[in-house]
């Protein structure tokens, strides 16, 4: 007798529990929908999301803690956000999901923070530009929701970023952390010695240079300069004479094989990505607020700023000075701060500096998000 055959014949059954579980699932997720629809209620909910992810971890403490039989194994808490965030994907189709803008071509790194904040269900729109990204969304015909890069462990802020939300009410909803992972690919496998051209954008190459250094042959290689690792493996899939320096979704995408994994020099360089658009989340567990702010221009001035922050004890995450463009010696300053705008203390202190600063926005208050 196959020694195999009970455990496969218990997998069945329950993938055939599962099936029924997923489709009754997605009949409620309908009927949210629809409910949402007639209250002209946000499709995507980021505060909901992650209270889904917390739920389930809980469940599955409880089920191992009380379970009688033989003990269950300990599933990664990655398993469950990948296979739910799938889950979830699908239920938001139902509901009439969001079309969701990114900075293309596809395959980019924006694409994988899409595809890890909306799971692969939803629509995503490849564009050209940020900009081009707010303006598609404030136009909501065009997308529901944004994907735009905030900041970088390696390269700080992504100014063009910053400057879109001073001329746009747009929100930030929920943010998305990608960690950063170049892999070389190529159309055929082929010994790296033979490598002769390297299709890359100018900062892929800068953070993979002591490797390249160390691993090719760097004084007979020339190197393409591209818009984006993903237009880089669109290239050598087109050309067919290089290689490229992209993501692992790059090559599935454009069909390549990937000649070396993990070829970064760092492996804490992460970016974090804003969803925008035109809801905002209601309080919850844990919060970032995003704002922009500038005071007049003497002693003191930024010190009065942050002190009431200080006193409430507060934590600011970010704080950065970016000239307004307008005049000389003027700055706008960019804060990242742990609370919520809607509750206090951060309600009461973001009124009082209403009347203390020259200019003050809430970019948005939404869930903070995780680093895996």
């Amino acid at each position: 007798m196959d020694d195999l055959a009970p455990y496969r014949k218990q997998i069945d059954e329950l993938d055939q529990q599962i099936v029924e579980l997923l489709l009754r699932r997605a009949q409620a997720a309908s009927h949210i929908g629809e409910v949402k629809r007639k209250k002209d209620e946000p499709v995507y909910r980021p505060d909901r999301e992650q209270g889904v992810y917390e739920n389930i971890l809980k469940y599955a403490a409880e089920i191992r803690k009380h379970w009688k039989g033989e003990p269950l194994p300990e599933l990664p808490e990655s398993t469950f956000r990948n296979i739910y965030r799938e889950i979830m994907s699908g239920s938001i189709a139902l509901e009439g999901g969001p079309s969701v803008g990114y900075l293309g071509p596809p395959g980019s790194f924006s694409h994988m923070a899409t595809r890890y904040r909306f799971g692969n269900s939803v629509r995503g729109m490849p564009m050209d530009t940020i900009p081009e990204i707010f303006r598609g969304v404030a136009n909501v015909r065009e997308a529901s929701y944004g994907v735009v890069p905030a900041d970088n462990t390696a390269a700080g802020s992504v100014g063009i970023t910053m400057d879109c939300f001073l001329d746009s009410s747009l929100k930030i909803y929920a943010e998305q952390f990608v960690r950063v992972r170049h892999h070389l690919m190529g159309v055929e496998p082929m010994p790296l010695s033979s490598v002769r051209r390297i299709y890359t954008i100018p900062i892929g190459l800068e953070q993979c240079k002591q490797w390249a250094q160390k691993n090719l042959p760097m004084h007979e290689i020339e190197i393409v300069e591209t818009s984006s690792t993903a237009r880089a493996a669109q290239m050598v899939s087109e050309k067919k004479d290089g290689v490229a320096i992209a993501s692992e979704l790059a090559s599935e995408i454009y069909g390549l094989k990937i000649l070396s994994r993990d070829i970064q020099d760092s492996s804490d360089n992460i970016t974090r990505f804003w969803i925008i658009g035109h809801e905002q989340c209601p309080p919850g567990r844990k919060d970032r607020t995003s704002l922009v702010l500038s005071f007049r221009d003497e002693p003191g001035g930024l010190f009065r700023v942050l002190k009431p922050f200080y006193d409430a004890n507060i934590n600011l995450t970010r704080i950065e000075s970016r000239a307004t463009r307008k005049n000389y010696g003027e700055y706008n300053f960019f804060i990242d701060l742990e609370g919520h705008k809607e509750a206090d203390p951060v309600k009461s202190i973001l009124t009082d500096l209403e009347k203390s600063t020259s200019f003050l926005k809430v970019l948005g208050s939404y869930p903070m998000g995780q680093v895996d």
